[in-house]
């Protein structure tokens, strides 16, 4: 009995550790990345040397989006990987978030206008490329608004393999076929891409990406981009919803309702 009171105790203590030590030392950022809160209660670390160029970007959006509003049409975001993280290629994937865009504004018609993140890269400073922090506090802003219940938008379009794969021209049957044959094509005028295909473990990792994991279920931005969009939609009422769509689908009332495993988030 003392053995087994002995070992709750321990137990609680350890618990009372994690609770009380874990998250401070989670949140902690190295220099000069600092913590950064947002309205939706999502933290980044991010590098105060891109303050005014994120300021900047998101004026222009916010301009983008105000003008397609004042238009009278319904703004959707469109969430496309664009890291070459996993086997992608930068350049590609900028490439497919265009096409994503084109796609849903016809299939929706012109009543209808798709922010494309592909478009709103941030600059490098002094010499220094933005991380993800830093692209995260801009996009968490655009998206939530200023009061967390993202107004500016009326739907989320999450990009899946399907999106990807009519990029790509391919059908049901030999994708990697396909893939293949599209990279081939590719070569001739672009080196960056003769260069995938001419190194073996190189070819390998773009078929085993765009064929296997070419979705917003790789990425680590879109991953805080879902929890943005469940967020917001905790603080809007039932029937006034951001509608979420996944792959051209919209997805189950549980699955929009429900995070996910955080990206750049600091937990």
């Amino acid at each position: 009995m003392m053995r087994l009171l002995a070992t709750l105790t321990l137990a609680a203590v350890l618990v009372a550790v994690v609770a009380g030590v874990a998250p401070a030392a989670a949140q902690a950022c190295r220099a000069p990345r600092a913590l950064v809160d947002t309205i939706v209660g999502i933290k980044y670390c991010a590098d105060p040397t891109f303050d005014a160029v994120v300021a900047a970007q998101i004026q222009r959006i916010r301009g983008d989006v105000r003008a397609a509003r004042q238009a009278g049409r319904l703004v959707i975001y469109a969430s496309t990987p664009i890291s070459p993280r996993g086997g992608g290629v930068e350049k590609v994937n900028v490439e497919i978030a265009a096409s994503v865009k084109a796609r849903l504004e016809k299939a929706y018609g012109g009543g209808a206008w798709v922010l494309d993140p592909g478009v709103y890269q941030l600059p490098s400073v002094d010499g220094k490329a933005p991380g993800g922090g830093d692209y995260m506090v801009m996009w968490t802003r655009v998206l939530a608004g200023d009061d967390g219940a993202g107004r500016d938008f009326d739907m989320a379009h999450f990009t899946g393999p399907g999106d990807m794969r009519a990029f790509f021209g391919c059908g049901a049957d030999d994708l990697t076929g396909c893939l293949a044959r599209w990279l081939a094509g590719r070569t001739a005028g672009d080196a960056a891409l003769r260069r995938v295909a001419d190194d073996a473990e190189a070819r390998r990792a773009f078929l085993r990406y765009y064929a296997m994991r070419a979705s917003t279920a790789y990425s680590a931005g879109a991953h805080d981009e879902w929890n943005i969009v469940v967020r917001i939609n905790r603080k809007r009422t039932l029937g006034d919803q951001l509608a979420v769509f996944f792959d051209g689908r919209a997805v189950s009332p549980a699955a929009m309702e429900t995070e996910i495993s955080p990206g750049y988030e600091v937990r």
